[in-house]
């Protein structure tokens, strides 16, 4: 099973630079500059879609795309990503500051104010996270809170989850307030960790 990586543009800014190393000279030491790595393309709004057998799998939207000589990762910043089941519905999507593709591995890590809202409404507020296409896992070590509409609120630190936020564990601290059915009253839980199905209604 091959992953394809595609990137497509509204507008694209190909920067190639070359460092011209000089031949030897009276005076020079022979020792090459070692620059910084340098830019190759510059992407603005522009899009990132990541292919499974030829199947849609997520489409990352970045205001801000670069892409670096010798680095295996593509940077990108002002982040909507939107992920897909099998059928080519919309499972889940996340907001984030900023954020790199892994074109080697095909994993998204995003950082900042990043926030997953999944098709039934729950939702996920966090710093950073990484989404595992091959695994379809959704992994962070960070503060977690995770809200389901008005009758569930759980927060904690570590988090394992699938992109459609149906099944989750959240490893340590872990806290929350849950509503009865009724309505009346809520009830505190803080267990150790918590593993629990959120598309029971």
């Amino acid at each position: 099973m091959r992953t394809i990586l595609k990137i497509t543009s509204l507008s694209l800014i190909v920067l190639i630079l070359f460092v011209s190393c000089s031949n030897d000279e009276p005076g020079a030491t022979g020792q090459k500059d070692k620059s910084a790595s340098t830019t190759e393309q510059v992407l603005m709004d522009s899009q990132i879609n990541l292919l499974e057998d030829g199947r849609t799998t997520a489409v990352i939207d970045a205001k801000y795309i670069e892409k670096r000589f010798g680095e295996k990762n593509t940077i990108a910043r002002g982040i909507t990503a939107y992920f897909y089941d099998s059928t080519g519905n919309i499972t889940s999507w996340l907001v984030a500051d900023s954020g790199e593709v892994n074109e080697r591995s095909n994993q998204l890590e995003v950082f900042g104010n990043v926030v997953v809202t999944s098709a039934d409404s729950v939702k996920l507020y966090t710093q950073s996270l990484s989404w595992d296409q091959s695994t379809n896992s959704v992994v962070t070590d960070d503060y977690v809170e995770i809200h389901r509409r008005d009758d569930m609120t759980v927060q904690g630190y570590g988090r394992v989850t699938d992109r459609s936020l149906k099944e989750y564990t959240i490893k340590k601290q872990v806290s929350g307030k849950i509503k009865n059915l009724s309505g009346k009253k809520e009830k505190n839980a803080q267990p150790d960790s918590i593993s629990s199905p959120l598309d029971s209604n």
